[in-house]
């Protein structure tokens, strides 16, 4: 059996594209596959793809970087996957560090950090090691030990090494939206794991705001916080995890601040579908604060980050007041 499945799906990333390759292709550990699913690349990827003959290829028509890493994850022959941005790219000695270290540790999932390439540098920034809390790279640990720290973890799903057939056996797999299609992977990969480690260093590089990229758009078109959204709910609505609350408030509040966030022709649409996740929690979780909470679909970003203070200070209060 192959040791380890690398999985790159590859969107008009031409100009990024060798970079990550030549990274992978120059790490010391060689127990390896390559799967990268072309997503129906309009520029030259597809060329370069086939500049690497160890490259297994899948074309198929576009529709994000989730379907492409599901259809990918099915036929990959490795124990362990790594899933790969086709912008960015691994430091030397990446992979026998991780290998080595999940052997060790002998873990369905392994969290490891990485850089934040930005303005020509590398820096540690949001997905920097130091960014997990120490005493979680001292341990062996599941969902009990973390409880409602789960976002104290990089919800990426290329700082993590997966068990391959922990991800099967438990069904797995990224949604088909154009942003965020991770989240899910995320929380259930996090929920549904019996043992999880994390490898204290940056081994990953990642890319940020890459021309072209979703991430770098200033005026926001998909509607994906929202289906995002449902499908988290949809899960926790089935599991037993005690911080349901933590997890789906997280990306309640994704769908609210994603608002302004919109192209001004699509907020009253998308306000108009948020409405129906505000009254489903509201009814759902109704001691919360965003029973307080009346939302325009003209607001800006800093008058809803103020109102939700607000309403969190008033719920607190109004708590204290019964427990009087």
């Amino acid at each position: 059996m192959t040791k380890l499945s690398v999985i790159i799906p590859v969107y008009n990333t031409a100009a990024y594209l060798q970079k990550c390759l030549e990274s992978i292709f120059q790490q010391s550990f060689k127990d390896f596959e390559v799967i990268c699913v072309d997503d129906g690349s309009t520029d030259n990827s597809l060329e370069i793809l086939r500049q690497f003959p160890a490259v297994k290829i899948i074309k198929k028509c576009h529709e994000g970087s989730g379907a492409a890493r599901n259809i990918a994850l099915t036929s990959a022959k490795g124990e362990y996957l790594l899933f790969v941005d086709s912008d960015d790219w691994f430091v030397d000695g990446a992979f026998e560090k991780l290998i080595t270290a999940v052997e060790t540790f002998s873990t369905d999932i392994l969290i490891f950090g990485a850089f934040t390439y930005s303005n020509g540098k590398l820096r540690n920034g949001s997905y920097g090691i130091k960014k997990i809390p120490a005493k979680y790279c001292r341990m062996v640990f599941d969902k009990f030990d973390f409880k409602d720290e789960i976002f104290k973890f990089p919800s990426t799903a290329w700082t993590k090494l997966y068990k391959k057939d922990f991800l099967i056996n438990n069904n797995i797999k990224f949604q088909s939206v154009p942003a965020g299609q991770d989240q899910i992977f995320f929380v259930k990969s996090m929920l549904e794991a019996r043992t999880i480690a994390v490898l204290n260093e940056n081994l990953y590089c990642y890319r940020k705001k890459r021309p072209g990229s979703v991430t770098s758009v200033k005026k926001k078109t998909t509607f994906s916080p929202l289906d995002v959204f449902w499908e988290v709910e949809r899960y926790l609505s089935y599991c037993n995890y005690d911080y349901k609350y933590t997890v789906l408030n997280r990306y309640f509040l994704k769908a609210t601040f994603w608002l302004p966030k919109l192209r001004e022709d699509l907020k009253i649409h998308y306000y108009n579908k948020y409405l129906a996740i505000l009254r489903f929690v509201k009814e759902k979780y109704p001691k919360s604060w965003w029973r307080y909470f009346v939302p325009r679909h003209e607001y800006s970003y800093l008058r809803l980050k103020f109102m939700y203070f607000l309403c969190l200070i008033k719920n607190m209060k109004n708590q204290e007041q019964k427990l009087c």
